[in-house]
Parts: C-alpha cells; sequence; structure tokens
C-alpha cells in the first residue's frame, strides 16, 4: 500500500516503543494519526509531542468496545482510516506451569483477543473503501519457541496464524486490502530493557549468581538453578542486538509499502525460524 499525505492511520501500543515510533514515521510522511494505548495520560504527551495532525484516545485494546470506539472516534474526526497497527501487548516470564491463570488471560487479552478486536472494528471499514492495511505486530518468538515465555510466545504465534488468515481471506474477499505480521527481534524499548536490565542485576560481576529466594526463581532445586543460570547471560546480549525503535519503523513502513505478508527487523535471526520448520517437517515425516 503506497503511503500519502493525507492518509489516517490508527497505531495501538503508541504510548512508547514500536508504537510510539510508527506514529512519528507516519506523522513525518503527512499522515494523519490516532495514538492509542492503556496509559492515557502516557498516549496524549505522545500525541502532543509528535506535532502534527493527532488524536489521542485511551485504549485497552483487550476491550472490544472500546477498541469499537477507537475506531468509530477516528473515522468521526478524520472521516476516513486507511491503516490500523495492532501493535500494543505485554509479556510474563516463568515456567508455564508456574505462570497464573490471571496473567495467561491478561496476555492472551491483550496480544492476541486485542489483534482480533482491531481488525473486527477497522476491516469492515478497510472492505467498504476498497483499500487499506492491516499491521499486526507479533515477534520473532511468534515464528521460534524460547524458554520461560510460554504465554508470550504462544500468543505471539497465534499473532502470526490470524495475520496469514487474514492475508489469505483478503486475497478472496477484498483484494484492496493488504496484511502484514512484523516479527521484530530486539529493539530498544522500555520492555526490552526491563528484560535485559532485570537479568543483569541478577547476574552481577559475572558467573553463575547466587539463585534468588523470591518468585518461581526460588522454588526451583540447586540442580535446577544451576543448569537455568547459565543461559541468563545470552538474554543480557540481546541488548547488545536491539535496534533503535525509529529505525524498526521505517523497516515496518517499508514492508507496507511493499505489501508484504512477512517482516523482521533482524533478517539474520530468520534461520531459527527455518530450523524450527525443518524439525516439524523431519518429525512429521517420520512419523507412521
Amino acid at each position: 500500500m503506497k503511503l500519502e499525505p493525507g492518509q489516517v492511520a490508527v497505531v495501538t501500543g503508541a504510548a512508547n516503543g514500536i508504537g510510539r515510533a510508527v506514529a512519528q514515521a507516519l506523522c513525518d510522511r503527512g499522515i494523519r494519526v490516532v495514538l492509542a494505548d492503556i496509559d492515557g495520560e502516557a498516549v496524549a504527551k505522545a500525541a502532543d509531542e509528535l506535532g502534527a495532525e493527532t488524536l489521542a484516545v485511551p485504549t485497552d485494546v483487550a476491550d472490544p468496545e472500546q477498541v469499537q470506539r477507537l475506531a468509530d472516534a477516528t473515522v468521526e474526526h478524520f472521516g476516513r482510516v486507511d491503516l490500523v497497527f495492532n501493535n500494543a501487548g505485554m509479556g510474563v516470564g516463568g515456567p508455564i506451569w508456574e505462570v497464573a491463570p490471571d496473567d495467561w488471560q491478561r496476555v492472551w487479552a491483550v496480544n492476541v483477543q486485542g489483534v482480533v478486536n482491531g481488525m473486527r472494528a477497522f476491516v469492515p471499514h478497510f472492505i467498504a473503501a476498497g483499500r487499506g492495511h492491516v499491521v499486526n505486530t507479533s515477534s520473532l518468538a511468534g515464528v521460534t519457541v524460547g524458554l520461560l515465555n510460554g504465554p508470550y510466545t504462544a500468543s505471539k504465534h497465534a499473532v502470526v496464524s490470524l495475520t496469514e488468515a487474514l492475508h489469505g481471506e483478503l486475497a478472496v474477499l477484498a483484494p484492496g486490502v493488504g496484511a502484514t505480521v512484523v516479527c521484530p527481534g530486539p529493539v530498544d524499548t522500555q520492555m526490552l530493557r526491563g528484560l535485559t536490565d532485570g537479568i543483569g542485576s541478577l547476574l552481577g560481576d559475572g558467573g553463575v549468581p547466587a539463585q534468588p529466594t523470591e518468585g518461581w526463581l526460588g522454588t526451583l532445586t540447586p540442580e535446577q538453578w544451576g543448569r537455568l543460570a547459565p543461559g541468563f547471560g545470552a538474554i543480557t546480549q540481546l541488548a547488545n542486538e536491539a535496534m533503535p525503535a525509529a529505525r524498526a519503523a521505517e523497516i515496518i513502513l517499508t514492508a507496507v509499502e511493499a505489501d508484504r505478508l512477512y517482516v523482521t527487523t533482524h533478517p539474520h535471526w530468520a534461520t531459527q525460524a527455518g530450523d524450527r520448520v525443518a524439525k516439524i517437517v523431519a518429525d512429521m515425516q517420520a512419523s507412521a
């Protein structure tokens, strides 16, 4: 989809991180932007800082009624809508069996149902207009599998498959409407820094750190801790590969203009997805 001045885009999770950077990149192109975020004060500040034709709408994407109001407010204010970036997301760590039911539900409500709510609210507008583009933010965790991140990984896999399904449906029912799924690697955001800084403080000066006594880490046996702790160093290294959010935003918008279904910020990590698929195919072909 060609990005042109005067178009209208909606970005969720727009108060910071990738969402904030995408909103800035859109404004730089003369596109009018509706910024949505659960943090009303932060999203209002972000809209003011952009200094362009923007609208801030506090929104919990997990609530379908709030997302529908977001769509209604967009069309009422600007008279049209051309793009939606379903970008809001969150994560919870720990072994799958240790994550509380409420945490599972909240991650799923934001990361998966939030994307569904966005598609349900905005795709009908695109179909009626015969144009538009849906951009759903997944993660490289949506095409690979990481440990101790089950709710996030599962939800991001769901976002990939939802976008693939949407892309196929639109190709038949509304060829003028496009879809892209974003699978970022490490990008310099509050979420990433919270993870790497937290692990970094745990590691201290290096070596195998002392086992914490609180949380799920405190429930591990010494043997389990000894096997787990050395892997924490790899997590801190994510900060070294973190891409500026502004650069990630440009990569995303380039993919939208090229009408690509998949896009990542770190192409050299894409081989991990290939390795996973190869293992799936090999085991399935070996089935008797």
